[in-house]
Parts: C-alpha cells; structure tokens; sequence
C-alpha cells in the first residue's frame, strides 16, 4: 500500500552551475559557458523532499513537474535492465539541489544492481541505464590553458651555481682577500669558474608544457572511466593539440570532465 508522498516544492533559484550526475555516486565540475535551461532548473535547491514508497514512474513525473522539462524515460531500457515502473521509491532529503535528489532517486531505483544515469541536453531531459547512455559517443574540445599555466620563464636570466656559491664562500672564511670579486676568493677570481651561469638549461623548459599536458591525459585516463579509453580497452579518445584536448567518448564520461553535454546527441 502506497503511503503519502510529501514533496516540499518551495525551490530557491541558485546562480552556481549545474552538476550532472550519474547513480555512480559520482559529482562532476560544474561547467562555466552556457546552460540550457533545464540544468538551471536542475541546479535548484530544494529545502525538503519525502517519498515513502512511491512508485518510480511517480517520482520521475514530479521530476519533470519540477524542471518543466520534455522527461523522455526509456522504459523498455530499464525494465529490461530488471528495474519496473512501479519500483518504490523511500527517501527523506533536506537542502539539496533538484540534480543530486535525481541521483538519488536513480540509485534508490537501480538498488545497487543496476546503474541508471541521466543526460539533458536544451529541454529535453533523458533518463535510461548508465550502460545505454554510454553507447552515445560525443566528440568536444576543452580548453585547458588555465590548466597549463606556468610562472613566466626568463630563459636569457644567469643562474646562480649553488656549489661556486659556497666554495666561494668557504674560501672567503679563510681570508682570501675579498669575497666574490676577490683576486683569491672565488667565482670572479682569475681561473675560478664563473659564479652564474648562463641560462642555457632553461631550454629544458620547453618541453614542460608537453609534459604537464602529458600527466592530465594520463589523469583523466585512469581515473575517469578507465575502461572506456583505448588504453583500457574501449573506444574512447583523447588527443591534445597546443592548449587544448580533443576528447571522444561517452556522454557520462564527458559529464565528469566538464559536468554537462549541453550540445549531446539530438533526439532521445
């Protein structure tokens, strides 16, 4: 027997992005261009929310009362996956966004077994298995300059030689006449090497920009999504070219890089 369902609706509006979720219990960086306005809608705080044992299709539909979005569930999908309709659905939430209280209603339905995901893209907000969304490749381009920043190089600069620093020094102590400059001290002395060198090891620099744009490839490769990436098996890609990245794969994969697809696959 259905008990009552008690969804506190009073939404306060936030300017912060929205975050895009996957019943994985993963939360992804909120995106920092445009929004569609279903992820605005989704980005809402909602004070409190109690369902006791509602049936899933219920929930879903209060979902979408609440986005004033297009909700396409793909039913056949996540019934196949052994999740019904009228799968009950008990949570009690306080002060969270309307995104993360969809999480959860994901992963209350899936019950740890099965793993149910979301995409939205403009008004169209899509809900089916995590494995059926991940059959849909996305190609984008990240801007990672920010990412890449380095304090400015002043490659003509001399170096200080730590080690004729401190002979030099040394040989001071002992009272040779004069310090650095000195005729028996040390680094500016006849025959003593020099005490700065030029900054010809700055060239190694060069290659520092390739290197840290290296190891966030390898980051985002083995820590999101492993076995989606051609590395790990799958079909996934990633590319760099200058300050940018070059990425192909899943829309969930894309979520936890950037935190939304706003321009995803057309059509549910």
């Amino acid at each position: 027997m259905l008990r009552r369902w008690i969804p506190v609706i009073l939404v306060g509006a936030s300017s912060v992005a929205a975050l895009a979720q996957t019943s994985g219990g993963r939360t992804v960086r909120p995106p920092t261009a445009r929004v569609s306005q279903t992820l605005r809608l989704l980005n809402q705080q909602i004070p409190e929310v109690s369902f006791e044992e509602i049936p899933l299709e219920s929930v879903i539909d209060w979902i979408a009362n609440q986005t004033q979005a297009n909700v396409k569930v793909r039913w056949q999908t996540i019934v196949d996956a052994g999740v019904e309709r009228d799968k009950p659905i008990s949570l009690k939430l306080k002060n969270l966004r309307l995104s993360a209280i969809l999480w959860l209603i994901l992963n209350e339905a899936g019950g740890g077994s099965v793993k149910l995901a979301y995409r939205a893209a403009g008004d169209l907000l899509v809900i089916s298995t995590e494995e059926d969304l991940n059959k849909e490749m996305v190609t984008k381009v990240y801007d990672i300059a920010d990412l890449l920043a380095r304090p400015p190089l002043f490659r003509n600069a001399a170096q200080l030689d730590p080690a004729q620093a401190l002979q030099a020094v040394q040989q001071s102590s002992q009272g040779g006449q004069g310090g650095f400059g000195g005729r028996g001290g040390g680094g500016g002395g006849g025959g003593g090497g020099q005490l700065f060198q030029s900054g010809q090891q700055n060239r190694q620099e060069d290659n520092a920009g390739g290197d840290e744009l290296q190891r966030l490839i390898d980051l985002i490769t083995q820590t999101i999504e492993p076995d989606t990436w051609t590395q790990g098996g799958g079909q996934g890609t990633i590319h760099a070219f200058r300050s940018t990245i070059v990425v192909r794969n899943t829309l969930i994969v894309h979520q936890q890089i950037n935190g939304y697809v706003e321009d995803a696959a057309e059509g549910p």
